[in-house]
């Protein structure tokens, strides 16, 4: 996830009246199978696993009030009863939870972020969720956008900062200008926020955004927005942990399999509208 497409969730936390509080600390009691066999001893001395996040994701993770709600706060919760810890919460800038990682800070950071091939040369990812990128548009004008050439020659506002525009661009190549049809006219814009508000002006027809970002705005503004088109192309966001770390990832991540199977996993993402993103757990994933 890039810092771009998070700012979509500020404002939409903001607009609830949700507040992040950077640096804060939160512990969630966990049930008594204390299984802590295949974590790190310092972990199992201090009985609790340091997570960074940063609340400003709906509905990954968020704050409603003073609690921290979403589907990887959840998610998290369930791995501490797993590994038998207590999941203590530091929260940080979105920027900063990978030098957190690196630096000791938190044992584990967990919150939204994307799997790449230049993330993995400094921390080691468990891979947990496939994150979609949606094309959307206003409830009123989704009948129109039936089949993927309806996207030609069309007004598509994106922001400027994610993978997104990259992913609009080759789309307009292999849909449109390829088959001597009309690019795809894409409005840069500074956020998510930035790009559905144009939506909501009448100056694009269309947007594209996070579909984590599109289920939360489907539960505090039903009907207001509507995907529409295929989904753009999968990203795996995952855990991630030191580099090298091989212990405490080979148990996050059998911590993760044990949650699948007892289905605890997918009654979490269903919750929130992220069934789709379900995957097997899988150790740096990314390969390209």
């Amino acid at each position: 996830m890039t810092i771009a497409l998070r700012l979509g969730g500020i404002a939409a936390a903001a607009a609830l009246g949700l507040t992040a509080c950077v640096g804060g600390t939160d512990t969630a009691s966990t049930s008594s199978s204390q299984d802590t066999a295949g974590l790190p001893q310092a972990i199992k001395d201090a009985g609790s696993l340091r997570v960074g996040l940063s609340p400003d994701f709906p509905p990954m993770e968020y704050r409603d009030g003073d609690k921290l709600v979403g589907a990887d706060i959840e998610l998290q919760q369930k791995l501490g009863e797993v590994l038998g810890v207590k999941i203590e919460t530091v929260e940080s800038p979105f920027d900063q939870l990978i030098n957190s990682v690196q630096t000791g800070r938190v044992d584990m950071a967990m919150s939204g972020i994307s799997d790449t091939v230049e993330r993995q040369k400094t921390v080691d990812f468990i891979d947990y969720f496939n994150s979609q990128g949606r094309v959307y548009t206003s409830g009123a004008r989704a009948a129109e956008f039936t089949k993927q050439s309806d996207i030609c020659g069309k007004n598509v506002a994106v922001s400027g900062k994610s993978d997104y525009l990259g992913q609009l661009k080759t789309l307009s190549q292999s849909l449109c200008t390829d088959k001597n049809l009309p690019a795809i006219n894409l409005l840069s814009s500074d956020s998510g926020a930035a790009a559905r508000l144009q939506i909501d002006q009448g100056r694009a027809d269309l947007a594209a955004q996070s579909a984590e970002n599109l289920a939360y705005f489907a539960k505090t503004e039903p009907g207001k927005y509507q995907p529409v088109l295929d989904p753009l192309p999968a990203r795996a966001f995952g855990a991630l942990v030191k580099k090298g770390d091989t212990q405490l990832s080979n148990a996050i991540k059998a911590a993760f399999d044990k949650i699948i199977a007892d289905g605890d996993y997918q009654k979490i993402l269903d919750k929130y509208g992220l069934g789709y993103g379900a995957t097997t757990p899988v150790i740096n994933g990314v390969k390209s």
